[in-house]
Protein backbone atom coordinates (compact mmCIF):
# COMPACT_ATOMS: atom_id res chain seq x y z
CA UNK A 1 0.00 0.00 0.00
CA UNK A 2 1.40 3.65 -0.73
CA UNK A 3 2.41 5.47 1.87
CA UNK A 4 -0.28 7.90 3.26
CA UNK A 5 0.51 11.81 3.73
CA UNK A 6 -0.79 13.12 6.97
CA UNK A 7 -3.36 16.21 6.78
CA UNK A 8 -5.17 17.96 9.66
CA UNK A 9 -8.81 17.35 9.71
CA UNK A 10 -10.72 19.69 12.16
CA UNK A 11 -14.32 17.83 13.02
CA UNK A 12 -17.18 19.69 14.98
CA UNK A 13 -20.37 17.74 16.05
CA UNK A 14 -23.47 19.97 15.74
CA UNK A 15 -23.30 21.60 19.74
CA UNK A 16 -26.38 20.13 21.51
CA UNK A 17 -28.83 22.41 23.37
CA UNK A 18 -28.16 22.13 27.37
CA UNK A 19 -31.83 21.59 28.00
CA UNK A 20 -31.36 17.65 28.46
CA UNK A 21 -29.06 15.20 27.95
CA UNK A 22 -27.90 12.93 25.05
CA UNK A 23 -30.21 10.25 24.08
CA UNK A 24 -29.26 6.88 21.57
CA UNK A 25 -31.56 8.97 19.31
CA UNK A 26 -28.79 12.00 19.20
CA UNK A 27 -25.74 9.49 19.48
CA UNK A 28 -27.17 7.67 16.29
CA UNK A 29 -26.89 10.60 14.12
CA UNK A 30 -24.06 13.48 14.28
CA UNK A 31 -22.46 12.61 17.56
CA UNK A 32 -21.41 8.46 16.22
CA UNK A 33 -21.23 8.92 12.82
CA UNK A 34 -18.58 12.05 13.03
CA UNK A 35 -16.97 9.83 16.14
CA UNK A 36 -16.42 7.06 13.91
CA UNK A 37 -14.90 9.24 10.79
CA UNK A 38 -12.58 10.36 13.25
CA UNK A 39 -11.69 7.59 14.24
CA UNK A 40 -10.94 6.16 11.04
CA UNK A 41 -8.54 8.96 9.79
CA UNK A 42 -6.63 8.10 13.14
CA UNK A 43 -6.14 4.87 11.71
CA UNK A 44 -4.67 6.31 8.63
CA UNK A 45 -2.24 8.63 10.08
CA UNK A 46 -3.89 11.83 10.45
CA UNK A 47 -4.05 14.78 12.58
CA UNK A 48 -7.62 15.13 13.98
CA UNK A 49 -9.37 17.49 16.00
CA UNK A 50 -12.63 17.18 17.72
CA UNK A 51 -14.24 20.38 19.18
CA UNK A 52 -17.62 21.17 19.94
CA UNK A 53 -20.06 23.11 22.51
CA UNK A 54 -23.39 23.41 23.77
CA UNK A 55 -25.86 25.50 22.46
CA UNK A 56 -26.51 27.25 25.54
CA UNK A 57 -28.55 30.03 23.96
CA UNK A 58 -31.16 28.01 22.37
CA UNK A 59 -34.39 29.81 23.94
CA UNK A 60 -35.02 26.55 25.15
CA UNK A 61 -32.18 26.33 28.33
CA UNK A 62 -35.33 29.34 29.28
CA UNK A 63 -37.90 27.21 29.23
CA UNK A 64 -36.15 24.06 30.86
CA UNK A 65 -35.16 26.58 33.32
CA UNK A 66 -38.50 27.42 34.20
CA UNK A 67 -39.60 24.08 34.76
CA UNK A 68 -36.49 23.60 36.81
CA UNK A 69 -36.71 26.77 38.47
CA UNK A 70 -33.07 27.28 37.89
CA UNK A 71 -31.28 30.23 36.59
CA UNK A 72 -30.54 29.04 32.95
CA UNK A 73 -27.06 29.34 33.68
CA UNK A 74 -26.94 26.87 36.17
CA UNK A 75 -29.14 24.81 33.15
CA UNK A 76 -26.41 25.31 30.90
CA UNK A 77 -23.75 24.36 33.68
CA UNK A 78 -25.08 20.97 34.84
CA UNK A 79 -26.55 19.67 31.53
CA UNK A 80 -23.33 20.55 29.88
CA UNK A 81 -21.69 18.42 32.60
CA UNK A 82 -24.02 15.50 31.75
CA UNK A 83 -24.08 15.53 28.19
CA UNK A 84 -20.48 15.17 28.35
CA UNK A 85 -20.83 12.31 30.22
CA UNK A 86 -22.92 10.83 28.01
CA UNK A 87 -20.18 11.22 25.04
CA UNK A 88 -17.38 9.08 27.14
CA UNK A 89 -19.78 6.44 28.04
CA UNK A 90 -20.49 5.74 24.12
CA UNK A 91 -17.04 6.34 23.78
CA UNK A 92 -17.74 9.46 21.38
CA UNK A 93 -14.19 11.31 21.40
CA UNK A 94 -14.56 15.55 21.72
CA UNK A 95 -11.34 16.82 22.06
CA UNK A 96 -12.95 19.82 23.42
CA UNK A 97 -16.26 20.24 24.81
CA UNK A 98 -16.68 23.89 25.40
CA UNK A 99 -19.51 25.69 27.52
CA UNK A 100 -20.13 29.44 25.41
CA UNK A 101 -22.21 30.85 28.10
CA UNK A 102 -20.06 31.38 31.16
CA UNK A 103 -16.68 29.36 30.08
CA UNK A 104 -13.52 30.62 29.53
CA UNK A 105 -14.54 31.17 25.91
CA UNK A 106 -17.76 32.84 26.27
CA UNK A 107 -16.54 35.84 25.78
CA UNK A 108 -14.40 35.08 22.85
CA UNK A 109 -17.27 33.83 21.41
CA UNK A 110 -19.68 36.74 21.65
CA UNK A 111 -16.61 38.63 19.97
CA UNK A 112 -16.60 36.43 17.14
CA UNK A 113 -20.57 36.60 16.52
CA UNK A 114 -20.37 40.43 17.37
CA UNK A 115 -17.57 41.17 14.99
CA UNK A 116 -18.41 38.98 12.30
CA UNK A 117 -21.82 40.94 11.83
CA UNK A 118 -20.45 44.12 12.23
CA UNK A 119 -18.38 43.35 9.42
CA UNK A 120 -21.50 41.68 7.16
CA UNK A 121 -23.52 45.35 8.16
CA UNK A 122 -19.87 47.36 7.10
CA UNK A 123 -19.61 45.47 3.76
CA UNK A 124 -23.46 46.05 2.82
CA UNK A 125 -24.68 42.51 2.47
CA UNK A 126 -27.03 42.97 5.23
CA UNK A 127 -30.78 44.66 5.47
CA UNK A 128 -33.41 45.33 8.58
CA UNK A 129 -36.55 43.98 8.05
CA UNK A 130 -39.82 44.98 10.26
CA UNK A 131 -42.08 41.87 11.15
CA UNK A 132 -44.56 41.38 13.93
CA UNK A 133 -43.89 38.90 16.68
CA UNK A 134 -46.68 38.29 19.36
CA UNK A 135 -45.54 40.31 22.65
CA UNK A 136 -46.52 39.62 26.31
CA UNK A 137 -45.70 42.73 28.36
CA UNK A 138 -46.81 40.87 31.93
CA UNK A 139 -43.44 38.02 31.06
CA UNK A 140 -41.71 40.38 28.34
CA UNK A 141 -41.31 37.68 26.35
CA UNK A 142 -41.41 37.74 22.35
CA UNK A 143 -43.54 34.45 21.28
CA UNK A 144 -40.40 33.28 18.70
CA UNK A 145 -38.07 30.10 19.49
CA UNK A 146 -39.42 27.83 22.34
CA UNK A 147 -42.13 30.08 23.27
CA UNK A 148 -44.35 29.76 20.44
CA UNK A 149 -46.45 26.81 18.99
CA UNK A 150 -48.60 26.22 15.76
CA UNK A 151 -48.95 24.56 12.73
CA UNK A 152 -46.06 24.73 9.89
CA UNK A 153 -47.47 27.14 7.31
CA UNK A 154 -46.02 25.28 4.48
CA UNK A 155 -47.56 21.46 5.58
CA UNK A 156 -49.64 22.49 7.99
CA UNK A 157 -48.23 20.10 11.18
CA UNK A 158 -47.90 20.66 14.49
CA UNK A 159 -44.44 23.29 14.97
CA UNK A 160 -42.84 25.23 17.22
CA UNK A 161 -40.82 28.04 16.60
CA UNK A 162 -38.84 28.77 13.97
CA UNK A 163 -38.71 24.93 12.16
CA UNK A 164 -41.00 21.93 11.18
CA UNK A 165 -39.39 18.91 12.19
CA UNK A 166 -41.71 17.09 9.42
CA UNK A 167 -41.43 19.17 6.35
CA UNK A 168 -37.66 20.60 7.57
CA UNK A 169 -39.73 24.19 7.12
CA UNK A 170 -37.11 27.48 8.65
CA UNK A 171 -39.73 30.64 8.41
CA UNK A 172 -40.68 33.37 10.58
CA UNK A 173 -42.76 33.26 13.99
CA UNK A 174 -45.76 35.95 11.84
CA UNK A 175 -46.12 33.07 9.97
CA UNK A 176 -46.91 30.78 12.36
CA UNK A 177 -50.37 29.12 11.85
CA UNK A 178 -52.52 29.16 14.84
CA UNK A 179 -49.95 30.97 17.22
CA UNK A 180 -50.17 29.78 20.60
CA UNK A 181 -47.90 30.36 23.65
CA UNK A 182 -46.27 27.71 24.91
CA UNK A 183 -46.42 28.70 28.74
CA UNK A 184 -50.01 30.38 28.42
CA UNK A 185 -48.57 34.11 28.33
CA UNK A 186 -51.20 36.33 28.42
CA UNK A 187 -52.42 38.65 27.28
CA UNK A 188 -50.78 38.88 24.20
CA UNK A 189 -50.19 41.72 21.61
CA UNK A 190 -48.35 41.94 18.02
CA UNK A 191 -45.31 44.41 18.12
CA UNK A 192 -43.29 45.59 15.27
CA UNK A 193 -39.81 44.67 15.42
CA UNK A 194 -36.40 44.79 13.57
CA UNK A 195 -34.36 41.72 12.46
CA UNK A 196 -31.40 41.85 11.09
CA UNK A 197 -30.89 39.68 7.84
CA UNK A 198 -28.23 38.52 5.45
CA UNK A 199 -29.15 38.96 1.78
CA UNK A 200 -27.75 35.87 -0.01
CA UNK A 201 -26.24 37.40 -3.52
CA UNK A 202 -25.89 34.29 -5.55
CA UNK A 203 -28.04 31.73 -4.03
CA UNK A 204 -26.83 28.79 -6.92
CA UNK A 205 -23.54 29.09 -5.85
CA UNK A 206 -24.94 28.67 -2.85
CA UNK A 207 -27.15 25.48 -3.58
CA UNK A 208 -23.77 24.54 -5.64
CA UNK A 209 -21.29 24.54 -2.23
CA UNK A 210 -23.64 22.50 -0.25
CA UNK A 211 -23.76 19.84 -2.83
CA UNK A 212 -19.88 19.91 -3.08
CA UNK A 213 -19.86 19.38 0.42
CA UNK A 214 -22.09 15.95 0.64
CA UNK A 215 -25.74 17.24 1.27
CA UNK A 216 -28.11 15.29 -0.14
CA UNK A 217 -30.26 16.65 -2.66
CA UNK A 218 -33.38 16.24 -0.39
CA UNK A 219 -32.35 18.83 1.87
CA UNK A 220 -30.81 21.26 -0.82
CA UNK A 221 -33.98 21.00 -2.18
CA UNK A 222 -35.84 22.23 1.34
CA UNK A 223 -32.95 25.05 1.35
CA UNK A 224 -33.86 25.77 -1.78
CA UNK A 225 -37.90 26.55 -1.39
CA UNK A 226 -36.50 28.36 1.43
CA UNK A 227 -34.48 30.98 -0.09
CA UNK A 228 -36.72 31.33 -2.69
CA UNK A 229 -39.79 32.04 0.07
CA UNK A 230 -37.38 34.18 2.13
CA UNK A 231 -36.03 36.33 -1.05
CA UNK A 232 -32.66 35.39 -0.29
CA UNK A 233 -32.75 36.93 3.35
CA UNK A 234 -30.88 34.77 5.68
CA UNK A 235 -31.46 35.51 9.92
CA UNK A 236 -28.71 37.42 11.67
CA UNK A 237 -30.64 38.32 14.82
CA UNK A 238 -34.29 37.97 16.70
CA UNK A 239 -35.84 40.08 19.66
CA UNK A 240 -35.10 38.55 23.35
CA UNK A 241 -32.23 39.15 25.74
CA UNK A 242 -30.64 35.67 25.85
CA UNK A 243 -27.79 35.26 23.84
CA UNK A 244 -24.99 37.10 22.27
CA UNK A 245 -26.49 40.74 22.78
CA UNK A 246 -26.97 43.09 19.67
CA UNK A 247 -28.19 46.71 20.14
CA UNK A 248 -32.04 47.42 20.60
CA UNK A 249 -33.89 48.17 17.41
CA UNK A 250 -35.61 51.71 16.58
CA UNK A 251 -38.45 50.21 18.65
CA UNK A 252 -36.34 49.76 21.57
CA UNK A 253 -36.95 46.08 21.22
CA UNK A 254 -33.62 43.95 22.39
CA UNK A 255 -31.96 41.85 20.43
CA UNK A 256 -29.51 39.11 20.09
CA UNK A 257 -27.63 37.33 17.49
CA UNK A 258 -29.59 34.45 16.05
CA UNK A 259 -27.15 31.77 16.25
CA UNK A 260 -27.03 29.51 13.11
CA UNK A 261 -23.60 27.10 13.33
CA UNK A 262 -21.04 29.39 12.02
CA UNK A 263 -20.57 31.38 15.51
CA UNK A 264 -19.49 27.96 17.32
CA UNK A 265 -17.14 27.06 14.18
CA UNK A 266 -15.55 30.40 14.59
CA UNK A 267 -15.36 29.68 18.40
CA UNK A 268 -14.22 26.12 18.22
CA UNK A 269 -11.80 26.37 15.30
CA UNK A 270 -9.75 29.18 17.79
CA UNK A 271 -9.29 26.44 20.40
CA UNK A 272 -8.28 24.31 17.67
CA UNK A 273 -5.42 26.84 16.78
CA UNK A 274 -4.32 27.24 19.77
CA UNK A 275 -3.56 23.64 20.11
CA UNK A 276 -1.80 23.59 16.94
CA UNK A 277 -0.97 26.82 15.74
CA UNK A 278 0.65 25.38 12.71
CA UNK A 279 -1.81 24.90 10.55
CA UNK A 280 -3.92 27.82 11.08
CA UNK A 281 -7.49 28.80 11.48
CA UNK A 282 -9.49 26.12 10.55
CA UNK A 283 -12.42 27.93 8.93
CA UNK A 284 -9.89 30.69 6.65
CA UNK A 285 -9.93 30.51 2.98
CA UNK A 286 -5.65 29.81 3.24
CA UNK A 287 -6.32 27.40 5.49
CA UNK A 288 -4.90 23.63 4.75
CA UNK A 289 -7.63 22.13 7.29
CA UNK A 290 -10.28 20.02 6.20
CA UNK A 291 -13.36 21.02 8.10
CA UNK A 292 -16.11 18.48 8.79
CA UNK A 293 -19.58 19.12 10.68
CA UNK A 294 -22.23 16.43 11.60
CA UNK A 295 -25.88 17.48 12.48
CA UNK A 296 -29.63 15.86 11.93
CA UNK A 297 -32.03 17.27 8.94
CA UNK A 298 -34.16 19.26 11.43
CA UNK A 299 -31.26 21.73 11.47
CA UNK A 300 -30.40 21.78 7.81
CA UNK A 301 -32.10 24.76 6.76
CA UNK A 302 -30.64 26.84 9.54
CA UNK A 303 -26.72 25.32 9.52
CA UNK A 304 -25.92 25.12 5.96
CA UNK A 305 -28.00 28.22 4.43
CA UNK A 306 -26.95 30.48 7.60
CA UNK A 307 -23.28 28.70 7.50
CA UNK A 308 -22.51 28.68 3.94
CA UNK A 309 -23.63 32.02 3.59
CA UNK A 310 -22.38 34.20 6.57
CA UNK A 311 -18.94 32.29 5.54
CA UNK A 312 -18.89 33.42 2.14
CA UNK A 313 -19.77 36.64 2.31
CA UNK A 314 -16.84 37.02 4.84
CA UNK A 315 -15.18 36.52 1.39
CA UNK A 316 -12.00 35.59 3.95
CA UNK A 317 -13.72 32.44 5.89
CA UNK A 318 -15.10 29.39 3.93
CA UNK A 319 -17.87 26.89 5.57
CA UNK A 320 -17.19 23.15 6.17
CA UNK A 321 -15.47 21.64 3.32
CA UNK A 322 -17.98 18.78 3.95
CA UNK A 323 -21.52 17.64 6.17
CA UNK A 324 -22.62 14.83 7.52
CA UNK A 325 -26.76 14.86 7.69
CA UNK A 326 -28.63 12.44 9.28
CA UNK A 327 -32.51 11.68 9.65
CA UNK A 328 -34.57 10.92 13.11
CA UNK A 329 -33.57 7.46 14.76
CA UNK A 330 -36.70 6.43 16.20
CA UNK A 331 -37.38 3.91 19.60
CA UNK A 332 -40.16 1.45 19.48
CA UNK A 333 -41.23 3.01 16.61
CA UNK A 334 -42.26 6.83 17.58
CA UNK A 335 -39.78 9.02 17.95
CA UNK A 336 -37.32 10.02 20.86
CA UNK A 337 -38.72 12.58 22.97
CA UNK A 338 -36.77 14.10 25.72
CA UNK A 339 -39.99 15.86 26.56
CA UNK A 340 -42.29 12.78 26.51
CA UNK A 341 -39.30 10.83 28.22
CA UNK A 342 -39.61 8.71 25.59
CA UNK A 343 -35.92 8.11 25.52
CA UNK A 344 -33.04 5.67 26.48
CA UNK A 345 -30.31 8.50 27.46
CA UNK A 346 -26.82 7.40 26.69
CA UNK A 347 -24.91 6.77 29.51
CA UNK A 348 -28.07 4.52 31.35
CA UNK A 349 -27.79 2.08 28.47
CA UNK A 350 -23.95 1.25 29.75
CA UNK A 351 -23.96 1.84 32.89
CA UNK A 352 -27.14 0.37 33.90
CA UNK A 353 -27.09 -2.59 31.92
CA UNK A 354 -24.50 -5.50 30.70
CA UNK A 355 -24.87 -4.10 27.46
CA UNK A 356 -21.12 -2.55 26.55
CA UNK A 357 -20.44 1.23 24.88
CA UNK A 358 -18.98 -1.68 21.68
CA UNK A 359 -22.34 -3.53 21.27
CA UNK A 360 -25.00 -0.29 21.53
CA UNK A 361 -22.35 1.46 18.86
CA UNK A 362 -22.33 -1.99 16.70
CA UNK A 363 -26.19 -1.95 16.58
CA UNK A 364 -26.31 1.77 16.07
CA UNK A 365 -24.19 1.71 12.96
CA UNK A 366 -26.28 -1.61 11.59
CA UNK A 367 -29.37 1.13 11.86
CA UNK A 368 -27.67 4.10 11.06
CA UNK A 369 -30.24 6.82 9.87
CA UNK A 370 -28.36 8.43 7.31
CA UNK A 371 -30.49 7.64 4.42
CA UNK A 372 -33.67 7.65 6.05
CA UNK A 373 -35.41 7.12 9.67
CA UNK A 374 -34.78 4.33 10.94
CA UNK A 375 -35.71 2.63 14.27
CA UNK A 376 -34.07 1.36 17.77
CA UNK A 377 -36.23 -1.94 18.69
CA UNK A 378 -35.34 -3.84 22.01
CA UNK A 379 -35.97 -6.85 20.99
CA UNK A 380 -33.77 -6.61 17.77
CA UNK A 381 -31.18 -4.95 19.87
CA UNK A 382 -31.35 -8.01 22.19
CA UNK A 383 -30.65 -10.42 19.34
CA UNK A 384 -28.30 -8.84 17.49
CA UNK A 385 -25.74 -8.59 20.70
CA UNK A 386 -26.71 -12.30 21.47
CA UNK A 387 -26.31 -14.12 18.42
CA UNK A 388 -23.77 -11.57 16.67
CA UNK A 389 -21.40 -10.73 19.30
CA UNK A 390 -21.99 -12.60 22.65
CA UNK A 391 -22.64 -15.82 21.02
CA UNK A 392 -20.43 -15.65 17.52
CA UNK A 393 -18.21 -13.35 17.89
CA UNK A 394 -16.67 -13.90 21.09
CA UNK A 395 -16.44 -17.45 20.79
CA UNK A 396 -14.38 -16.83 17.38
CA UNK A 397 -12.26 -14.63 19.36
CA UNK A 398 -11.08 -17.04 21.86
CA UNK A 399 -10.58 -19.36 19.61
CA UNK A 400 -8.12 -17.30 17.37
CA UNK A 401 -6.58 -15.83 20.25
CA UNK A 402 -5.74 -19.59 21.89
CA UNK A 403 -4.58 -20.55 18.09
CA UNK A 404 -1.87 -17.37 17.85
CA UNK A 405 -0.50 -18.12 21.60
CA UNK A 406 2.10 -15.52 22.40
CA UNK A 407 5.60 -14.73 21.87
CA UNK A 408 6.16 -16.06 18.44
CA UNK A 409 6.77 -13.42 15.68
CA UNK A 410 4.22 -13.34 13.25
CA UNK A 411 2.98 -11.83 10.04
CA UNK A 412 0.04 -11.60 7.27
CA UNK A 413 1.26 -14.66 4.86
CA UNK A 414 1.31 -13.09 1.35
CA UNK A 415 -1.40 -15.60 0.25
CA UNK A 416 -3.91 -13.71 2.68
CA UNK A 417 -3.09 -10.44 2.07
CA UNK A 418 -5.33 -9.66 -0.96
CA UNK A 419 -8.61 -10.92 1.40
CA UNK A 420 -6.89 -7.90 3.78
CA UNK A 421 -6.49 -5.20 1.43
CA UNK A 422 -9.74 -5.70 -0.05
CA UNK A 423 -11.36 -5.28 3.18
CA UNK A 424 -9.47 -2.38 3.94
CA UNK A 425 -10.17 -0.77 0.73
CA UNK A 426 -13.70 -1.51 0.95
CA UNK A 427 -13.50 0.34 4.37
CA UNK A 428 -12.00 3.38 2.79
CA UNK A 429 -14.83 3.71 0.53
CA UNK A 430 -17.39 3.50 3.70
CA UNK A 431 -15.31 6.84 4.81
CA UNK A 432 -15.25 9.00 1.30
CA UNK A 433 -15.78 12.37 2.90
CA UNK A 434 -18.55 13.74 0.60
CA UNK A 435 -20.38 10.36 1.24
CA UNK A 436 -19.71 8.72 4.53
CA UNK A 437 -22.02 6.05 5.00
CA UNK A 438 -21.16 4.39 8.35
CA UNK A 439 -23.78 0.88 7.41
CA UNK A 440 -21.45 0.44 5.07
CA UNK A 441 -18.79 0.41 7.69
CA UNK A 442 -20.78 -1.90 9.85
CA UNK A 443 -21.06 -3.92 6.49
CA UNK A 444 -16.99 -4.57 6.30
CA UNK A 445 -16.87 -5.48 9.65
CA UNK A 446 -19.92 -7.46 9.87
CA UNK A 447 -18.64 -9.62 6.71
CA UNK A 448 -15.06 -9.64 8.09
CA UNK A 449 -16.46 -11.35 11.46
CA UNK A 450 -17.93 -13.88 9.71
CA UNK A 451 -15.34 -14.72 7.12
CA UNK A 452 -16.08 -18.31 6.59
CA UNK A 453 -12.73 -18.85 4.23
CA UNK A 454 -10.58 -18.23 7.46
CA UNK A 455 -10.37 -21.16 9.72
CA UNK A 456 -8.99 -19.11 13.26
CA UNK A 457 -8.04 -22.89 14.32
CA UNK A 458 -4.90 -22.52 11.83
CA UNK A 459 -2.42 -19.97 13.48
CA UNK A 460 -1.65 -17.71 10.26
CA UNK A 461 -4.99 -17.57 9.65
CA UNK A 462 -6.00 -16.49 13.26
CA UNK A 463 -3.68 -13.99 12.88
CA UNK A 464 -5.03 -12.22 9.91
CA UNK A 465 -8.49 -12.45 10.97
CA UNK A 466 -7.86 -10.58 14.18
CA UNK A 467 -5.59 -7.80 12.60
CA UNK A 468 -8.09 -7.25 10.10
CA UNK A 469 -10.86 -7.36 13.24
CA UNK A 470 -8.47 -4.90 15.40
CA UNK A 471 -8.46 -2.39 12.22
CA UNK A 472 -11.78 -2.29 10.40
CA UNK A 473 -13.50 -2.58 13.71
CA UNK A 474 -11.74 0.47 15.46
CA UNK A 475 -13.98 3.08 14.03
CA UNK A 476 -17.25 0.84 15.48
CA UNK A 477 -16.14 -1.00 18.30
CA UNK A 478 -13.34 0.37 19.86
CA UNK A 479 -12.48 -0.80 23.10
CA UNK A 480 -12.38 -4.36 21.42
CA UNK A 481 -10.04 -3.20 18.50
CA UNK A 482 -7.74 -1.36 20.96
CA UNK A 483 -7.68 -4.69 23.24
CA UNK A 484 -6.86 -6.73 20.39
CA UNK A 485 -4.52 -4.48 18.82
CA UNK A 486 -2.35 -4.60 21.92
CA UNK A 487 -3.03 -8.33 22.45
CA UNK A 488 -1.19 -8.82 18.82
CA UNK A 489 1.59 -6.87 20.12
CA UNK A 490 1.10 -3.45 18.69
CA UNK A 491 1.28 -0.58 21.20
CA UNK A 492 -1.62 2.27 21.27
CA UNK A 493 -4.25 2.34 18.84
CA UNK A 494 -5.01 0.75 15.22
CA UNK A 495 -2.84 1.90 12.43
CA UNK A 496 -3.01 1.33 8.56
CA UNK A 497 1.05 2.18 8.33
CA UNK A 498 1.23 -1.54 11.33
CA UNK A 499 -1.56 -3.21 9.51
CA UNK A 500 0.88 -5.96 7.79
CA UNK A 501 3.75 -5.23 9.57
CA UNK A 502 5.31 -8.06 11.84
CA UNK A 503 4.03 -8.36 15.68
CA UNK A 504 4.75 -10.76 18.48
CA UNK A 505 1.49 -11.47 20.18
CA UNK A 506 1.26 -10.85 24.16
CA UNK A 507 -0.55 -13.32 26.68
CA UNK A 508 -4.30 -12.11 26.21
CA UNK A 509 -6.56 -11.84 29.30
CA UNK A 510 -9.51 -11.75 27.15
CA UNK A 511 -12.56 -14.27 28.04
CA UNK A 512 -16.00 -14.70 26.65
CA UNK A 513 -17.01 -11.44 28.67
CA UNK A 514 -16.54 -8.80 26.31
CA UNK A 515 -20.06 -8.77 24.89
CA UNK A 516 -22.68 -10.24 28.11
CA UNK A 517 -25.87 -12.04 26.57
CA UNK A 518 -28.88 -9.36 27.39
CA UNK A 519 -32.41 -9.72 27.80
CA UNK A 520 -35.25 -6.96 27.71
CA UNK A 521 -35.63 -7.65 31.22
CA UNK A 522 -31.87 -6.79 31.81
CA UNK A 523 -32.38 -3.55 29.94
CA UNK A 524 -35.02 -2.35 32.07
CA UNK A 525 -33.19 -0.10 34.11
CA UNK A 526 -32.85 2.21 30.80
CA UNK A 527 -36.01 2.45 29.18
CA UNK A 528 -38.53 4.60 29.84
CA UNK A 529 -41.61 3.89 32.06
CA UNK A 530 -43.87 3.36 29.16
CA UNK A 531 -42.04 0.96 27.81
CA UNK A 532 -41.62 -1.29 30.77
CA UNK A 533 -44.98 -1.11 31.66
CA UNK A 534 -45.85 -2.18 28.17
CA UNK A 535 -43.71 -4.65 28.25
CA UNK A 536 -45.13 -6.05 31.38
CA UNK A 537 -48.87 -5.73 30.44
CA UNK A 538 -47.75 -7.61 26.95
CA UNK A 539 -45.65 -10.05 29.21
CA UNK A 540 -49.31 -10.64 31.55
Amino acid sequence: MMPITAKKFFLMPIPPTPNGRLHLGHIAGPYLRLDMLGRYLRTQGHNVDVVSAVDGFDSYVLWKGLQEQRAPEEVVRDYHRQIANDLRAMDVQVDDFLDLVQGPYAQRHARNAQRTVERLVASGVTETVTERVLYCPETSRYLAGAWLLGRCPYCQTDAGGYFCEACGALFRPEAMLNPQPRMGDSPLKWVEVESLFLKVANPDSLLRRMHASGAPPSIIEVISRFLERENNLIRLTAPGDWGVAWSPDRFANPRVLFESGWEYALTCADRSLEKDPDHGQAMLCNSDVTTLVSFGIDNAVLLLAGSVAVMDALQDHQSFDYVLTNYFYKLQGTKFSTSRLHVIWAADIVEKTPASSDGVRYFLCRESPEKGETNFAVEEFVEVVNVDLAGALDGRIDMALASIGAGQMLTVPSALRPALETAVAQLDQAFQLDAVSVRNAWEVLHQWMQRPDLDVMQQEQAYTWLKGLAYLGAPIMPRLSEYLWQCLGHDGLPALQSLFATSQPRESTLSRSHFLPLSPALLQPCLPHSLVLERTTNDA
